[in-house]
């Protein structure tokens, strides 16, 4: 959309495309209120139909809870926005390096095999730090336990 408007400023037309979005703006902020009408009234014909058939205090406390709930996981949800762009940032690098980790280990794969092949003691290393690794990770493991 910005590089249709930006293309529309070179051309001449942005006022007709900025009058064309104005227009779709409008249509799209009826829908959204007709959607919301709808919801409500839905709702409203669940309550009735509930209150009919289970009575109106067990279906009031049900929509109680229902709306209960809904609160926590939206507050939930915007907590979760919240965090600090600076998180994020550190979530994205991390992402980036661990990218970048495993195309150098993928490119660096044919030395690495041809290395292996020339001297079968290079396999050792990895095989023995792997097993150390493991019965550390098994030592530990039980200490926790008890």
């Amino acid at each position: 959309m910005v590089f249709a408007l930006i293309t529309r400023l070179f051309t001449g037309e942005a006022g007709i495309y900025l009058a064309r979005l104005k227009r779709l703006v409008g249509l799209y902020v009826m829908l959204g209120v007709f959607a919301l009408l709808l919801l409500i009234f839905l709702i409203i014909a669940l309550f009735t139909w509930s209150a009919q058939h289970f009575g109106s205090l067990p279906t009031a406390l049900v929509f109680a809870g229902v709306s209960l709930l809904l609160v926590i996981v939206t507050y939930i949800l915007t907590v979760m926005a919240k965090r600090p762009p600076v998180t994020q940032a550190d979530d994205r690098l991390k992402r980036d390096i661990a990218s970048i980790a495993g195309v150098t280990a993928m490119t660096n794969a044919p030395q690495i095999m041809r290395a292996v092949r020339r001297q079968k003691k290079l396999l050792f290393v990895p095989i023995a730090g792997m097993g150390f690794y493991g019965l550390y990770k098994l030592l530990t493991g039980r200490q926790r336990r008890y």
